[in-house]
């Protein structure tokens, strides 16, 4: 169970981590550029000191490493937003729920394989929609910016980041059982974020005019998310041996939208309505329902 608390705590640490950048006034693409170098560095660091792991071999996971790398930052790039927009209750929920995406793409597209939890994944999206219902405690600044392009806003960037994790996951899933070996999936990791690294600092690059202007505060963010960003993937690889993914994934997930949304309201000051309580407590019956 250590490995299963070292994931839910890093997890909410990533989480949290972003709305603790718009508070201080950090550089969130800078932070997420150099949360992936950190990743790297641990991911090679254990990478090498496992027995028989080994690079990729073939163009296929290569490639793939390359989209994975590019969605990758585009996740945390849209979970920054959201959280500064909708706030990291919200944002969470649907980083969490994302979870329906790659089981329901490989029903899809592998429609040999096991038939989906329809009721589980209905209440999944039914949590989702009560997640936007506007809170009746908003502020005068709050409720302008519901109108025109930020009620767009408050819905995209949300719905941004369940896609962009959904696909995230799909792709990892796709890649771990059709394109590397088990000894290559360490060091496939350390690929990907090798890849998203590249990606981040290229976009600081073309944001900043060809010229990279680190902020310390900003980079010492990065490595505090890289690390909490490794250790949810050491934390899980390590901890599903032990516990049984019916219970290890049910407990990752709703505890970390239950820690996070205490967090948010007592932390933060987010005011989350009725329905949006309502909301939470049905994305943790969901998951349940989706594992047990």
């Amino acid at each position: 169970m250590l490995y299963l608390a070292v994931a839910i705590v890093c997890g909410t640490l990533y989480s949290v981590f972003f709305k603790l950048f718009a508070c201080k006034g950090l550089d969130s693409l800078q932070a997420i550029a150099f949360n992936y170098l950190t990743a790297l560095g641990l991911g090679l660091i254990v990478g090498m000191s496992e027995s028989g792991s080994v690079l990729p071999v073939g163009l296929a996971p290569w490639v793939a490493a390359v989209v994975l790398g590019a969605t990758f930052v585009g996740a945390f790039v849209m979970m920054a937003r959201s959280t500064v927009r909708c706030g990291v209750t919200l944002t969470t929920v649907a980083s969490r729920v994302s979870l329906v995406l790659p089981v329901v793409c490989s029903y899809l597209l592998f429609p040999e394989g096991d038939v989906p939890r329809w009721g589980a994944i209905a209440t999944i999206l039914l949590a989702l929609v009560l997640m936007f219902a506007p809170t009746n405690k908003e502020s005068k600044e709050e409720r302008t910016a519901r109108r025109g392009r930020g009620a767009v806003a408050m819905v995209l960037y949300p719905l941004g980041v369940w896609v962009l994790f959904g696909v995230n996951n799909f792709g990892l899933k796709v890649a771990q059982t059709t394109l590397i070996a088990p000894q290559e999936s360490a060091m496939f990791s350390a690929v990907i974020f090798a890849f998203a690294a590249l990606f981040g600092f290229g976009a600081l690059l073309i944001r900043d005019g060809g010229r990279l202007r680190v902020e310390p505060k900003s980079a010492l963010g990065g490595v505090a998310l890289g690390v909490a960003n490794f250790f949810v993937t050491w934390g899980m690889l390590r901890g599903l041996p032990e516990v049984p993914a019916s219970l290890f994934f049910p407990l990752y997930h709703t505890s970390i939208v239950a820690l996070v949304a205490v967090l948010g309201t007592v932390a933060f000051r987010e005011r989350l309505s009725a329905v949006q309580w309502a909301g939470v407590a049905v994305a943790a019956v969901g998951i349940v329902m989706f594992f047990v």
